[in-house]
């Protein structure tokens, strides 16, 4: 099982605009699901895991962003109505959560949906296997950055670096060991 988390991030760093829409939801001809790479990176995946403030949004979607995928979610609070039957909360905060997906009984690899604090938060239990980032042609000024403010260096080491889309993004994929 590898937890890995693939991201969209504007060329001067940001992953979302300042009221929270991903930056690779702005760019032209993007199609969830479809885009830069997406299918190739969920091959092999049976779960997600995200925080609170990336669940909410997903509720009101017109179709559900994750079929056919176990969707836990980081949070200390209730899910709100609305939350599918099958979505699993983790109240014990994120080390109980990796423990939970250790023991799901699964080899498939988990999507680190995200935001940047959860990513932040695997990683600084040691489980974040890989962080594949696709490097928009775009730039913000401003926005929601990358890495939480504050937070210490992550070093990276690149793994691939080879793959160009269409419309001019770059996917860089790093492992954090």
């Amino acid at each position: 099982m590898l937890i890995k988390s693939r991201m969209g991030v504007s060329a001067d760093g940001f992953v979302g605009t300042p009221e929270g829409v991903p930056t690779l939801a702005i760019m032209p001809g993007f199609e969830p699901a479809v885009s830069h790479g997406y299918p190739e990176f969920i091959e092999g995946c049976d779960a997600v895991v995200m925080g609170r403030s990336t669940f909410v949004p997903a509720l009101g979607s017109p179709q559900w962003p994750w079929p056919g995928l176990q969707v836990y979610v980081l949070t200390s609070s209730p899910l709100p109505a609305g939350t599918p039957e099958h979505v699993i909360a983790g109240r014990q905060g994120p080390a109980d959560l990796l423990a939970r997906l250790r023991a799901r009984g699964s080899d498939g690899d988990v999507h680190l949906v995200g935001g940047p604090r959860t990513i932040r938060a695997f990683h600084e239990l040691g489980a974040l296997d890989r962080l594949e980032l696709v490097v928009l042609p775009v730039l913000l000024g401003e926005g929601r950055p990358l890495s939480p403010p504050g937070a210490s260096p992550v070093p990276l080491t690149l793994v691939r670096g080879d793959r160009i889309f269409p419309d001019g993004s770059a996917e860089l994929v790093y492992t954090t060991t």
